[in-house]
């Protein structure tokens, strides 16, 4: 059989029959069903996901062309034996306009995970299907899982692998149930209302100032949207720009010390000009230095180091850099730093008002709607996600003691309340965030992939009826 356009060998000669059912449809989902219907002929993979399209998730969704991947098309191949499959994609569509050094635009990636999807599902047949649904429950039981779904079906297998990518933003505390719900505020920048506004020229409050307030601004703009726009957050930090050409790493390879994680923050002001290249060497033990910190000093990292973190570690494409220095050149987009007090409403929108960081002062903002760009929530018990509230509430599911994500074996198995792995349930991606720091973007996810479906493989012998063991 061929994956990502070379040879590999088939382990499955001795395999019975299983069944997968995977919770969601994104980047995670459909690498994680790739892999096992390619990896044996007797794996079967159901795929239950909200969407019409497989393979958009919340990033891939978007309808704006101007939302760029913030990693150049190089390294965004879906299979990391073949390192130029999407490269080749792109070339066959559209011939010399994009190069592996391109930031390409997110809905072009979709349509390249959709497009695996459909050479997996043309190769797997009926071993490989996709139910439009969303899973609101799971029994987990000696005879495997059954998943019950919004629409009353109730599907079996052997086991469920969480896959629902990034959460919604947590709620905004200083917005009350009567502002949440009218027609000023918005919950999520993905809230298919937010990014139009019928006046051009009103003012908009972003709540947040990384890739997701930019993804926003972009969107509005894309819309027509012409008026001054507020980003606001307790530091005021933008993602700095993504750079091909930076000085090679100069960090220790050996270097192994719990101390790594924090140094490499501080040498972001020590080395301004090759912190970048300090980061990515990093990146391979990122995870291990993680998980080798304690609670206490992963709660210190979150506070004290995560948001400097985040704006260096996930950067915006070039062009997209260039686009918000120009927006703020022209005082269209105004940043501030500081903290929001409670949200009043007016004739004309919403009153905000802000303490300044590191300043004794209050501004006052008026306007006509406001945007929660705050990113994605991980403390799992505030999610609306059904599934994982009903996984949460069997003891399936436990929150970690940082109070971000939940107890994830390395195999991916979910670990329950007692700290014994599933047998039956497993989680890739997003939803690993806060057992691992790296788990969102595509060489993580790609590797889980293929690491997990290789599990999953192994441990369904022909003697077990295709119950894993």
């Amino acid at each position: 059989m061929t994956i990502g356009g070379r040879r590999v060998a088939s382990t499955s000669a001795t395999m019975a029959e299983f069944t997968a059912i995977v919770a969601g449809g994104g980047a995670s989902g459909v690498l994680l069903a790739t892999r096992l219907v390619r990896k044996s002929a007797h794996a079967r993979v159901v795929i239950v996901e909200p969407r019409e399209r497989l393979g958009r998730g919340m990033a891939y969704s978007t309808p704006h062309h101007r939302h760029l991947l913030n990693v150049p098309a190089g390294r965004m191949s879906a299979f990391a034996e073949d390192p130029e499959h999407f490269v080749r994609f792109l070339r066959e569509r559209f011939g010399d306009r994009y190069t592996a050094s391109s930031f390409v635009p997110r809905p072009l990636y979709g349509d390249y995970l959709e497009f695996v999807t459909q050479e997996s599902r043309a190769f797997a047949g009926e071993r490989l299907r996709c139910e439009q649904s969303t899973i609101l429950a799971a029994n987990v039981d000696a005879a495997g899982v059954r998943a019950i779904c919004d629409d009353g079906r109730v599907l079996a297998g052997d086991v469920l692998i969480v896959a629902t990518g990034n959460a919604r933003p947590a709620p905004w505390f200083r917005a009350d149930a009567d502002i949440v719900a009218g027609d000023r505020f918005f919950d999520s920048a993905w809230d298919e209302r937010a990014l139009t506004c019928a006046d051009p020229d009103e003012g908009v409050l972003l709540l947040g100032t990384g890739l997701t307030a930019v993804d926003a601004l972009i969107g509005l703009r894309e819309n027509g949207h012409r008026g001054v726009i507020w980003m606001v957050s307790r530091r005021g930090l933008l993602p700095h720009e993504h750079r091909l050409f930076d000085a090679p790493p100069e960090v220790n390879p050996e270097a192994t010390s719990l101390h790594d994680l924090f140094g490499a923050v501080r040498a972001v002001a020590s080395r301004p000009r090759a912190w970048r290249a300090t980061l990515d060497s990093l990146r391979p033990r990122t995870n291990h230095l993680w998980q080798a910190l304690s609670v206490s000093d992963q709660r210190r990292f979150v506070r004290h180091v995560m948001p400097y973190w985040n704006v260096h570690r996930h950067r915006m494409a070039p062009e997209v850099a260039k686009e918000i220095a120009d927006e703020m050149s022209s005082g269209r987009l105004r940043m501030l730093a500081g903290r929001t007090g409670a949200f009043t409403q007016t004739d004309r929108g919403l009153r905000v008002p802000i303490r300044v960081r590191g300043e004794n002062r209050e501004v006052e903002l008026e306007v006509g709607r406001v945007i929660n760009c705050s990113g994605p929530a991980h403390d799992f018990r505030q999610l609306e996600n059904p599934l994982i509230g009903n996984l949460l509430a069997q003891g399936i599911m436990q929150p970690l003691a940082t109070g971000i994500g939940v107890d994830i074996a390395p195999s991916g198995a979910l670990r329950d309340r007692h700290g014994v792995d599933s047998a039956a349930v497993f989680a890739i991606g997003p939803v690993r965030y806060g057992t691992l720091i790296e788990t969102t973007a595509m060489p993580e996810i790609r590797a889980q992939a293929e690491e997990l479906a290789t599990l999953l493989v192994s441990r369904c012998s022909s003697t077990t009826a295709g119950t894993l063991q």
